[in-house]
């Protein structure tokens, strides 16, 4: 009985376990379209969004497109932080943009 519920505790806890399949670590560079985006603060009121589409065909980087897009930027947004003097306080911090790329 206590081999069955170790089992199950380990089962379980590998079950738990946050797994990111949807992350790339290398592109199939023999026909792909790899994107990269990446969004700076520009100003209080602007974010640049940069968009780059690299097309690869037999291995070859065959051509390159970037765009740069002026976005609005989000609010700020109150986050606890710890001064150079090692003291708690309240720091305000722009938000980001989360990205969500969708693929037909």
């Amino acid at each position: 009985m206590k081999k069955l519920a170790l089992f199950i505790l380990v089962l379980s806890l590998t079950a738990c376990q946050e797994q990111n399949d949807d992350k790339v670590k290398t592109v199939d560079k023999s026909g792909s379209v790899e994107t990269k985006v990446h969004i700076t603060h520009l100003n209080d009121s602007v974010d640049v969004m940069k968009t780059e589409n690299i097309f690869w065909v037999k291995f070859k980087d065959v051509k390159r497109v970037v765009r740069l897009d002026t976005i609005p930027s989000l609010d700020l947004s109150k986050e606890q932080g710890e001064n150079s003097a090692g003291e708690d306080t309240t720091l305000m911090i722009k938000k980001n943009y989360q990205i969500f790329i969708t693929v037909n």
